[in-house]
Parts: structure tokens; C-alpha cells; sequence
């Protein structure tokens, strides 16, 4: 059975249905219905449910694989390896959950079944391409591709390829990082059972375009809050900046295979909290990320002095959709926050390691915590309140740094920081930024949003100098600045920031 949702408690729903009458019952209820028939053993009345999934979600592969697996645990072969067929015309790509499902036992030792699986490698290339050329279509001409063939990411890109290449440093970095200690099945696995991602980057127009048409009256006005997707379903992942949302998004993707080889589904705090982690980090001397407080962790600790702050256990057992649903800033930084708390112990892969193997026990990951710390979950929640307390603010948006370099700029650029005006005598103007001038990096650390350029200017004072890396039209260019006291010139500011 392939479960949208597997961590969803499922409550059987009496709801009463003639076979040959329509099926009133709303998507979610239908889902929740079928799910908690077949989990109680009767496929019999679980089928004319995923059949009804299947009418109504005619492009996605999920009901008709569940439809294979209801139709294998009721003898129906032939049939099973049918709607099988479909479920893969349609772009099932899971190799693992094939392999290990026990519904499909009965149909596993078929011919048909091990021609599926022999075939898997050139079935996998084809799909990939298809999703990448078709994704590519719905953002027209222009772009440019490269390929990433450890991570198995296809890039399709529409801003500045000096701009690009300077993320891919980075975003490879954080990436190989999380291969190494958290998710190494994907080392051990087998390349086909690992499909490729298709990755959009698009262009600050393409993008705002798309963002209508995928979220509707969401996106309009709140295309800033929109800043990127990942559809596993469909293994595409479109972003609109080369910075945080970037390896935000990746990592989702990475940490899906990783789970998708487990056969487990995450709780959304755990998905969150680490995705947020690699927002923000710096680089040790080693070319390992060093990950460092945030804006995400100036909420937390802000709100750790109220009654707002949840305990662990509470942040734990939040359902996934309240998760992102209320409070979802303090949400995920507090979920961040916990990450980063892991790390200081240098604790987060063993705590990962504990998590997928306590998973079937407890998907809240709170066993987990507890294993890996040796103690109580209150223990830990005092331990981590008092490292809380003494964890520095973060210099962002709301806590500017001392040092400044006296410009204002647009932060809706996705590749950097376009300059609108240097202040006479600022250490942008003596530097030689120019209008329209996009501030990439500083000391070759990425800068593509207020708060990440503030983040990064506040380990410096006023008097040191620092290196722009500035996109000037199609060059790339390297201006010295020293910067000054925020006093004299003022903070660096957004239109209407």
C-alpha cells in the first residue's frame, strides 16, 4: 500500500455507502476511509474507494497503486498488474517501496512483476528526462542545464550563471554534508532506486507567474512568503533564490529518498527543523558547515521568555498540519532551534540514526531524544532551555549588525541583492558599487536576502575590510570595502523594509 500520509492516525469513519451509488464522501474523508479499511484487512471494501481516488485524481499514480495493491491481496493478478502498469505510466518511481510491500506479495514471483523490475534502470532515465524536459516547457526558452550526477539533480536555470556557480559551492557543501551523516543509505543504495530531481530556478518573472498558477489567490500578494516548492510525488523543485530556499529545498529532496528507502515518513518537525538548519552556516577551515543562529533562532529565543514556547514533547507531538499550519515561523524556528541545540552537542546524527530506528515504536521522536541523551524528556527540556538562554542574537532584520555598508537595496532578486543607492561617502560608494549592481557574496559568503547579508556582515566591525563579489551586467567582479559604524550611515534597508 503506498500511503500519502503514513503517519496519519487513521480513525475508521462510519460512513455508509451503497455499492452501486455514487461516493459522496470528500477527498480527505475518502482517503481516510480507504486507508483504514485496508489497514484493518478488507481490501474488498477499500477497492471502490481507491477506484474513486483514482476518478477523481486522474493524473496522480498514488490511488492507482493503491488500487494494484488492494487487487493483489484480493487475488485479482491480472488484473493488480494492470492498475500497476498505470500507477508507473503515471510516474511511480519508488524501486524500495516496490521491492518491500507486502500487499504486492502475491503478485511479486509473475513474470510480468520481475519484467517491471529488470526494466526499472531505462524506465527510471526515460521518466526523468520526460519530467525534466516537461518541467523545463512550462518556463520557456532561455534557460540553461547542468547536472549534479552524485546528488542525481537536474538543474534548469534562468538567472546569472556566475551567480549560479558561486550557490553550487555552497549548496554542495551542505548536501555532501548531510550524505555523510545522516543520510548514507543513499550511498549504499542502488542508483536506480534513487530517481533523479528535476531543480527550476527560474527567473524573478517566471517565477512570480508560476507561483500564480501553481498557488492562485495565494500567491498574489504573497509571492514574498512563496519562495519555493519540492513536489516529491512528481521529484520537482522549483526555488526562487540561489541561498536558503535553495538548500532548504534540496535537502527536503534528499531527506525524502532517505526516508523512501526506509519505507518511514517523518514527522514534519524533524523534516522542517533540519531543512531549516542549512539555511544558514558558515564554512570551518576543513570545507565542513558550521551551522550558526539565525533570524529563525531570534523568534525562539525571544519567545522561550513567554508562555508561547512549547516543551519538546509539545513541539514533538504537534500534528503536521497544525505544524505548518498555526504558528508556523515559531514552528519552524523552534524546530531549527532544536537542530542547532543537537549540534552544539554534537548529537544530530546519532539522534537521526535513533529516530529512524525508533520510528515504528514512535513517529514524534521523542523515544529518540531521550535515547540519545540518556535521560528523561523534561531533563532534556531544561538542559536545552538553559542553552537557549545563553544562545547569541543573530544579526538580521530586526537586530541590525554595527557595521554597514551604507547602500539600500532590493531583496527580491533571486541570485543577490540589487543596489538602489550608495550614501555619499559609504563604504559601498568608496568601494565602487554602482545602481543596479547585484551584491552576490561577502568574504565569499553568500549574500541573497537582507537577513543573510546581515547575518554575515555582523561578524565584522566597523574598520575591517571585507570582499564584495558583485555581478556587474555579465562580469563578475571583486570591489574591497571597509566597512563603517551603522551610526553614520545607517542600515542597509528594502523598499517598504
Amino acid at each position: 500500500m503506498r500511503r500519502l500520509v503514513p503517519w496519519l492516525v487513521l480513525v475508521l469513519c462510519a460512513f455508509a455507502f451503497a455499492q452501486n451509488e455514487p461516493i459522496r464522501l470528500s477527498d480527505a474523508q475518502l482517503e481516510t476511509e480507504a486507508f483504514a479499511l485496508a489497514m484493518d484487512g478488507d481490501y474488498e471494501g477499500a477497492l471502490p474507494l481507491f477506484e474513486e481516488m483514482a476518478r477523481r485524481q486522474p493524473e496522480s499514480y498514488v490511488p492507482q497503486y493503491n488500487v494494484a495493491s488492494s487487487l493483489a491481496q484480493l487475488g485479482r493478478t491480472d488484473e493488480s498488474l494492470d492498475a500497476l502498469d498505470r500507477a508507473l505510466e503515471l510516474g511511480f518511481d519508488e524501486l524500495a517501496h516496490l521491492q518491500n510491500d507486502p500487499d504486492l506479495d502475491p503478485v511479486r514471483d509473475t513474470d510480468r512483476f520481475k519484467t517491471i523490475i529488470e526494466g526499472w534502470p531505462e524506465r527510471m532515465e526515460a521518466l526523468a528526462k520526460t519530467r525534466f524536459d516537461e518541467l523545463l516547457r512550462k518556463f520557456g526558452g532561455g534557460y540553461y542545464s547542468e547536472e549534479d550526477a552524485f546528488l542525481r539533480l537536474r538543474f534548469a536555470v534562468g538567472l546569472p550563471q556566475q551567480s549560479f556557480s558561486m550557490a553550487r559551492g555552497e549548496l554542495d557543501t551542505v548536501s555532501r554534508w548531510a550524505v555523510a551523516e545522516l543520510f548514507d543509505n543513499l550511498v549504499e543504495a542502488d542508483t536506480a532506486s534513487v530517481p533523479w530531481v528535476s531543480v527550476v530556478i527560474p527567473t524573478d518573472s517566471d517565477f512570480r507567474r508560476w507561483a500564480d498558477i501553481r498557488h492562485g489567490e495565494a500567491a498574489r500578494g504573497a509571492t514574498r512568503q512563496i519562495a519555493g516548492t519540492y513536489d516529491h510525488d512528481r521529484k520537482e523543485l522549483v526555488c526562487k533564490d540561489l541561498g536558503a530556499t535553495l538548500r532548504h529545498e534540496v535537502f527536503h529532496a534528499l531527506h525524502y529518498r532517505s526516508q523512501s528507502l526506509e519505507g518511514q515518513r517523518h514527522a514534519s518537525w524533524v523534516m522542517e527543523g533540519m531543512a531549516s538548519l542549512v539555511e544558514d552556516f558558515d564554512t570551518d577551515a576543513d570545507g565542513t558547515p558550521s551551522f550558526a543562529p539565525s533570524w529563525r533562532t531570534n523568534l525562539v529565543r525571544k519567545a522561550g521568555g513567554t508562555r508561547h514556547l512549547k516543551t519538546l514533547q509539545e513541539l514533538a507531538e504537534t500534528p503536521d498540519h497544525l505544524f505548518t499550519g498555526t504558528s508556523q515561523l515559531l514552528h519552524y524556528g523552534h524546530a531549527r532551534t532544536v537542530m542547532l541545540y543537537l549540534v552544539a552537542a554534537d548529537k544530530l546524527g546519532e539522534f537521526y540514526d535513533n529516530y529512524v530506528d525508533t520510528w515504528e515504536r514512535d513517529r514524534t521522536g521523542v523515544q529518540a531524544l531521550e535515547r540519545t541523551f540518556g535521560t528523561e524528556i523534561d531533563r532534556i527540556e531544561l538542559s536545552f532551555r538553559r542553552w537557549l538562554d545563553r544562545l547569541p542574537v543573530a544579526p538580521e532584520q530586526n537586530y541590525p549588525p554595527n557595521a554597514t555598508l551604507g547602500i539600500d537595496v532590493d531583496g527580491e532578486r533571486g541570485e543577490g541583492l540589487a543596489v538602489l543607492r550608495t550614501a555619499p561617502g559609504s563604504p559601498g560608494r568608496n568601494a565602487g558599487l554602482r545602481r543596479s549592481d547585484v551584491l552576490v557574496a561577502v568574504n565569499g559568503q553568500g549574500t541573497r536576502d537582507i537577513n543573510e547579508l546581515y547575518r554575515v556582515v555582523g561578524r565584522y566591525v566597523p574598520g575591517d575590510v571585507v570582499v564584495l563579489s558583485v555581478r556587474r551586467g555579465r562580469q563578475m567582479l571583486e570591489l574591497p570595502a571597509r566597512l563603517a559604524s551603522r551610526r553614520e550611515f545607517g542600515s542597509v534597508t528594502i523598499p517598504g523594509g
